[in-house]
């Protein structure tokens, strides 16, 4: 629970509070891409170095979304909040 809380944290603080951001390569952190790894990595099977993050959008304080790729494969992967202040995240592979 801490790790989603401090990525989304960190991810809004990397684009500037209730703002939104898309990066082309990463987050432009890489604290936050580090942890975007780490939230990915039970999803795509993969150790969190080998995911590769991009397109990360921010939603302010309500989540956002980020693609993973690893091993020739792509996921798009989500954040969302709760009204109780908790995080929920999933991926899975990008539609063809």
């Amino acid at each position: 629970m801490r790790i989603r809380r401090l990525v989304m944290t960190l991810a809004i603080l990397a684009t500037g509070i209730g703002g939104c951001a898309v990066s082309p390569g990463s987050s432009g952190s890489s604290i936050v891409d580090a942890k975007l790894q780490l939230v990915s990595a039970g999803y795509t099977g993969c150790m969190p170095e080998e995911n590769a993050i991009s397109n990360v959008r921010y939603s302010g304080f309500t989540g956002g979304t980020w693609n993973a790729a690893c091993k020739g494969k792509s996921y798009l992967c989500s954040g969302a909040s709760s009204t109780d202040s908790s995080w929920s995240f999933h991926c899975a592979p990008v539609a063809q």
